[in-house]
This record gives C-alpha cells, structure tokens and sequence, in this order.
C-alpha cells in the first residue's frame, strides 16, 4: 500500500513537470499565456493543477460533455500508466538494493532512463487498448460538425466591430491585457455603451478569456 500511495504522489509531480515543461516548449501560437512571462510561481501552480487542463480546455468547448468524457479518460490513463510504471521502478530498486541511499539512487535512474527510453515505447504499445476505451465514448458523445464562425455571436460579426491590430493580435493582443485598454484599441465603434461589458471581460482571468467578450447585449448582426 505504500508503494502505491509513493508511486501515485510521483505520477502525479512528474506529471505536473512535464505539463510545464510541455507549455514553455510549445511553439508561440500554441504556447499559453503564463508560458509567455513565465515565473516561479506560475510554473508551481500549473504543475499542481495540470489535471484539471482538460476540463478548463472544456468548458470553452461547444461541446463541453464530449471534452470532459475524453479529458477524464487521458487524465485517468496518463496517471495509472505513470503509477504503474513509478510502481515497478520501486519495486525493482528494493528486489536489487537493501541499502535505502541505494535504492533512492536507483529509482531516480530507472525513472530518468524509463521517461527518455522506455515510456514511448509504453504508449505506443497502449494505443490499442485506448482506442478499444475510446469508441464507446465516441459513441456515447459524438462528435458535432464544425460550428460556422460567421454564425457565432462575437464582435467580428457584429456590426459595431471595428478591426483593431493591436487588439486582436493572437499572441501578444491586448486581448491578454490585465486591465482595460483605451476606448480607441478596442474592436468597438460603441465602446462608451459597451464599456460595463469590457469592463466585467477584463476582471476575468486572461488564460480563461475567449478573443472577444460573450453575450454583449448590444451585439446586432452585420449586415
């Protein structure tokens, strides 16, 4: 019981290494906002909650249910196979030492030569099984058809948008911004109307913000 208790706090910090370290590898389109300044802090706080990225990913999803079926099963995967394999590495250091210095040693080198060597071989090896997992899932919640973006009720659709290079920038957009920009940088030909909108938009967290604000009550179709 012990084993498995050490070997399920392990998956679980070398599973939060990897997700920061994945996050300031990605490339710059792909790379999350806290990855772009990154700090200490920031990078503690991504590896302890690494397992609920999926079902944040998900709640900005149109199809939030699918998202955290699928969320839920590569976080339960990822884990046990991580557990499993912390778990045989343990096991193997206290079969070949008796010394505990010895055997710590030893588990921190199965680990390093595991992760590089051995556990893309594993993954590879468990695709089938996640493919057998995953078919009744996507049974159970099929996949919609790609929503149309002339269709969606966001500013570029809307009327009153105006372009805003400096806004709508992917990457370094004022989107991201911490506080609220001047009136004259945002994609809005009303923004004195809207301004309780934007306000409430950049109260919000940016890693959680869509590019535009939601249910902006002033929206009104372009013609």
């Amino acid at each position: 019981m012990t084993k498995i208790t050490i070997s399920i706090a392990l998956a679980y910090l070398l599973a939060g290494i990897s997700q920061v370290t994945e996050d300031l590898g990605a490339t710059p389109v792909d790379r999350p906002f806290w990855a772009i300044r990154p700090t200490l802090s920031k990078a503690l706080f991504v590896g302890a909650t690494w397992i609920a990225r999926p079902f944040q990913k998900a709640g900005h999803s149109n199809q939030i249910a699918r998202e955290i079926a699928f969320g839920l099963f590569s976080v339960t995967l990822h884990l046990a196979v991580l557990t499993g394999f912390i778990w045989c590495c343990i096991t193997a250091s206290a079969y070949l030492f008796d010394n505990v210095a010895l055997q710590v040693v030893a588990i921190v080198v199965l680990l390093i030569v595991g992760t590089r060597f051995l556990m893309p071989w594993l993954n590879l090896l468990l695709m089938p099984l996640t493919w057998i997992v995953a078919l009744p899932l996507d049974l159970l919640f099929p996949l919609k058809e790609q929503v149309d973006v002339q269709q969606i009720r966001w500013c570029k659709n809307c009327r009153h948008h105006r372009k805003s290079a400096q806004y709508e920038d992917i990457i370094h957009g004022l989107w991201r911004s911490n506080s609220k920009p001047q009136g004259g940088d945002l994609p809005c030909n009303i923004t004195l109307e809207t301004s309780e909108v934007w306000e409430r938009y950049f109260l919000s967290k940016p890693e959680i913000r869509t590019l535009y604000p939601k249910d902006c009550a002033f929206f009104e179709w372009r013609v």
